[in-house]
């Protein structure tokens, strides 16, 4: 994509999050993840919300198969696309369907000057842990494949709906939780934590490593949404989904 192209792209990318409207952009013309990163944030600030942590999709095999990705990407999580305890959702146009997902807090910046990105060092710099739906979706009416474009494409994210923090739970023993997702009490899918690159924390690590190669790192009170550990469920207006986390909790939404 020519470069001066990028800030007209974010811009009507921005545009059509705000306003929940499909657009029409050639991103698959984006030539580089680097690019794609760079457009990513110039949308970021268009949209003009504070931030709150970041989104990871594309961490599991059926999540990568799903969405046409060959790794994991992240991006930005607006204040305005985070909700915690929500009991009702309105899914915008372009909607691709939800994730179960988990989403650490961290405690302290990571990592610090000098430290190893390690499950350890992971486990060491997060507070706590809670179940969520991750929502994503496109912004453009073609979908484009390839990670590129999802990638400007504020990473695929739409919104990540919290659950309760989980209470008396050990952060560094997350790698076997089963997760069941169930629509209008049918169970519909389900899946293991470990299916997070074998371990959520490994989420955590993954995005610390991809930051820190950009001179970034991760601060206190982000939250990390470690992408799904089981398939892209699809969903439609009207449908009430709710996903048991065994020991984290359940969370639930109406999507209208």
């Amino acid at each position: 994509m020519y470069f001066e192209l990028k800030d007209t792209t974010a811009d009507l990318l921005a545009k059509s999050r705000r306003h929940e409207e499909l657009c029409d952009l050639p991103l698959d013309l984006i030539a580089s993840e680097h690019e794609a990163y760079d457009i990513q944030t110039a949308a970021q600030d268009a949209l003009g919300f504070e931030r709150k942590g970041y989104a990871i999709v594309g961490t599991s095999d059926l999540s990568r198969r799903a969405l046409g990705l060959k790794g994991p990407i992240y991006s930005e999580i607006p204040s305005a696309a985070l909700q915690k305890r929500a009991q009702i959702f309105r899914l915008p146009p372009g909607t691709i369907g939800i994730q179960c997902e988990l989403v650490f807090t961290m405690l302290r910046p990571f990592p610090d000057e000098g430290e190893q990105i390690t499950l350890d060092s992971v486990a060491d710099a997060v507070m706590s842990c809670r179940p969520a739906i991750g929502v994503i979706g496109r912004r453009t009416r073609q979908a484009f494949a390839g990670a590129n474009a999802a990638i400007a494409d504020f990473g695929l994210h739409v919104a990540t709906l919290c659950g309760d923090h989980a209470g008396n739970v050990d952060i560094g023993d997350l790698s076997e939780i089963e997760v069941t997702a169930f629509l209008f009490r049918q169970t519909m899918l389900s899946g293991n934590s470990s299916a997070i690159m074998g371990n959520p924390l490994n989420a955590v690590a993954w995005l610390a490593a991809a930051l820190a190669a950009n001179g970034r790192r991760l601060e206190p009170s982000d939250i990390v949404a470690t992408g799904s550990c089981t398939a892209v469920l699809q969903v439609c207006a009207g449908q009430h989904l709710a996903v048991d986390f065994g020991p984290l909790g359940q969370v639930e939404c109406v999507f209208n």
